[in-house]
């Protein structure tokens, strides 16, 4: 299917889905109800005050309030809230941190900034995305930088789209404008590094080169000093420092300011995760590329020439002939960056002889062949045996919203006769890979990723084709007045479900033993991805005009189904949760409460994963971060089997705000969201709401208020129910923005 051009209506609160939330957050949890709250009262800032409209409403005040840390009153009699000077002080917020697994023993923080902290985010790209462009565009080296404002995205259709058999609308395809946009600038030249590898600079580069040198920046984003935006944009630090007047009513301090009002003041590293600290950090490696291209120009050395240089964020890729240009590049290049209190990765540093094919490189190139192999729809030569016209019912044409194709009595004997098949061996499917593994030098983590991804596409494309005969069938099947049509049909159906069923099933082994090696969200994301494939596969009937015609029988759904469900069962059984790696796997509850109840993973196994103990009840003895919380009350949900465990979380939860000291409780992000969530779910109860409303000092009069908010606008970051897995996985990986 095509890709659908959609032009951007602008609106400065965009940045909220794009630059200032992780990728890596759930998929329930997104900054879409926050923007439309913001854009609803037309809360902004003007003249150093934070407005909205006139007639907001108690209830809307009330939560505002809240963010802010402000008392309701407040607000009522001034009308806005200064954020000039001392003002600006009171939005210091200590962030959300939460960690991902990186590597099999390495976790990698990442950070959630505050509500209040993100308003002003978004004034400042407003004011200042000119001067944001302005200083990502003066160097030659970098491969990902901001280019201009975006103004167009476009949207792939995906499998449901044709495997639910009817045409999307545009409002079902982007909803509601361009809530799933990832970026709020458009980028030069690749949104992935891996793109680089593939394109005309790289080639000619290694025609024109005999070797290259790969390095990155040690522990970039954690390094970086906040105050070096300003020695970067003025000049180097000497000569900022020379020059500086001691204003800070410029794009450089403010930045700087406002990097530390989320930090909790901290001025030693930035938050991770979010897009506007890439950008912060391309400001600063920029300068210190035309730094370094500058100076070797001056000692007679032309970029072009003598060396050709790229980055990518913090990776380097420096080609050379000479080893001379290479030595006084590396000495300019650690030099410049501890200026900048950065240094040059020892450990990531490693150099290339022409040509220059890395293990990953070869390892891709022999996956991709086994997965070619491996997966294929087998389509063999066909003998037709004809059907006469008159045994088919001229209503049952198949001629639906989706589709130009008609079940004529040709469509039907073809997809009678057809031999096609799915085949795969999954054991030797994961016997070869290990092969590749161990022939390629490369971990689990260099490939699974991509092994993942090409798996889901492949499937996806082989279901395609396997659907339009399927469908075929059982719109034919449908025709009562032609029962020895209705008995082939039937056969061939029956022997095509046990064909898929098995085939699907050693699909699933071979993932989740890929996944095994590998348990990271990226490649959680991934599984959702294919398994939400087979789902929406088996689980949906075909829509033909006005009609429902039946796909699958319920043994398929069973055999397939009840492999995801005792697959899944071992992810948790054998994943030890704890806070390096709480969502990687808590990922899989989203998917799993799309199933049918039966297929959802009993008590024992949840209570040994969040190592449950029972005395006098159940206790949660895992320290669970919002995310993690947030995830189990989604599925949990009002389910009769998990109530004594939603009990016990909800007990840990009320500890975990009794026991962050009562001072700073409003100013920490992580129960701020937790705070508004938790008012809007709709599975607890008000008596644990009010004891969440008390620790967090909020008057009675504003719970009231809120608690009337989320009754008429039931979520703020969390999406409680009508959650649709598709439109949330389409918005992590299937956009793109272009300029």
């Amino acid at each position: 299917m095509g890709r659908k051009k959609i032009k951007l209506r602008y609106k400065k609160e965009r940045v909220l889905f794009s630059d200032v939330l992780p990728y890596e957050v759930p998929l329930i949890f997104s900054n879409r109800f926050f923007y439309r709250f913001l854009v609803k009262n037309e809360i902004r800032i003007e003249d150093d005050k934070i407005c909205w409209k006139k007639n907001i409403s108690n209830e809307e005040l009330s939560i505002l309030g809240f963010i802010l840390n402000v008392e309701t009153d407040t607000l009522q009699t001034k009308g806005s809230y200064s954020i000039k000077g001392k003002d600006l002080k009171s939005f210091c917020r200590i962030p959300f941190t939460y960690r991902i697994l990186h590597k099999p023993n390495k976790a990698r923080e990442l950070t959630v900034i505050h509500p209040a902290n993100q308003i002003l985010m978004v004034d400042f790209y407003d004011k200042y995305k000119p001067l944001i462009l302005y200083y990502t565009n003066l160097d030659r080296f970098s491969l990902r930088h901001p280019n201009k404002v975006a103004c167009y995205f476009y949207y792939r259709d995906k499998l449901h789209h044709t495997l639910l058999g009817r045409k999307a609308d545009n409002i079902e395809l982007f909803f509601n404008e361009y809530e799933n946009l990832r970026t709020f600038f458009s980028y030069k030249k690749y949104n992935n590094i891996y793109k680089f590898y593939e394109d005309y600079r790289y080639q000619r580069a290694e025609k024109k080169f005999e070797h290259l040198l790969k390095f990155d920046v040690q522990s970039c984003f954690d390094s970086i000093y906040t105050h070096s935006i300003a020695w970067a944009t003025g000049g180097g630090r000497e000569l900022y420092k020379e020059n500086f007047k001691g204003s800070d009513d410029n794009f450089a301090s403010k930045w700087d300011t406002l990097m530390e009002l989320m930090n909790y003041n901290e001025t030693n590293g930035i938050v991770i995760g979010p897009e506007f600290s890439r950008i912060f950090a391309e400001v600063i490696l920029q300068h210190i590329d035309a730094r370094v291209e500058t100076e070797l120009r001056q000692q007679g050395y032309n970029i072009n020439k003598d060396y050709e240089c790229y980055r990518y964020v913090d990776d380097f890729f420096f080609f050379y002939t000479n080893e001379e240009v290479k030595d006084k590049a590396m000495v300019l290049f650690a030099n410049t960056l501890k200026e900048f209190k950065l240094n040059i990765s020892q450990e990531k540093t490693s150099q290339f002889d022409r040509p220059f094919i890395t293990d990953i490189t070869r390892a891709k190139e022999q996956i991709d062949i086994l997965i070619n192999d491996s997966l294929k729809y087998h389509q063999e030569e066909m003998t037709v045996e004809p059907i006469a016209d008159e045994e088919l019912d001229e209503n049952t044409d198949g001629n639906d919203e989706d589709s130009e194709s008609k079940v004529d009595s040709k469509t039907v004997e073809e997809a009678i006769a057809d031999k096609s098949y799915f085949y795969l061996d999954a054991k030797a499917f994961n016997v070869r890979f290990k092969s590749i593994q161990k022939e390629c030098s490369v971990t689990s983590k260099d490939i699974v990723n991509y092994t993942l991804a090409r798996i889901g596409r492949k499937l996806e494309i082989g279901l395609k084709k396997f659907d339009k005969q399927f469908k075929t069938l059982s719109i034919a099947y449908t025709d009562e007045k032609n029962p020895d049509l209705r008995l082939k049909c039937a056969e061939k159906k029956e022997k095509l479900e046990k064909m898929l069923s098995r085939y699907l099933i050693a699909v699933l082994d071979a993932i989740f033993f890929l996944y095994s090696g590998n348990k990271r969200v990226n490649t959680t994301l991934k599984m959702l991805t294919i398994l939400n494939e087979i789902i929406i596969m088996l689980d949906n009937p075909y829509q033909v005009k006005k009609d429902t015609v039946v796909r699958f029988s319920d043994n398929i759904r069973n055999l397939v189904f009840k492999k995801v469900q005792d697959e899944l069962s071992l992810v948790f059984q054998v994943s030890k949760l704890d806070e390096n790696s709480q969502i990687e796997t808590l990922y899989f509850l989203v998917i799993l409460k799309n199933l049918r109840s039966k297929y959802h993973l009993p008590n024992a196994i949840l209570e040994k994963y969040l190592c449950v103990k029972k005395k006098d009840g159940m206790v949660i003895t895992s320290n669970l971060n919002a995310f993690a919380i947030l995830i189990l009350l989604y599925y949990f949900g009002n389910e009769q089997q998990y109530q004594e465990l939603k009990k016990a979380l909800m007990y840990s939860v009320k500890e975990k705000f009794r026991n962050t000291p009562e001072k700073i409780r409003r100013i920490t992000t992580e129960l701020t969201i937790l705070t508004l969530d938790l008012l809007a779910c709709p599975y607890i109860d008000d008596e644990d709401k009010m004891d969440i409303a008390k620790v967090m000092k909020i008057s009675d009069v504003d719970y009231k208020n809120m608690k009337r908010h989320f009754k008429h606008h039931p979520f703020m970051f969390t999406k409680w129910v009508g959650v649709n897995m598709t439109k949330e996985l389409n918005a992590k990986t299937s956009q793109e923005v272009y300029s």
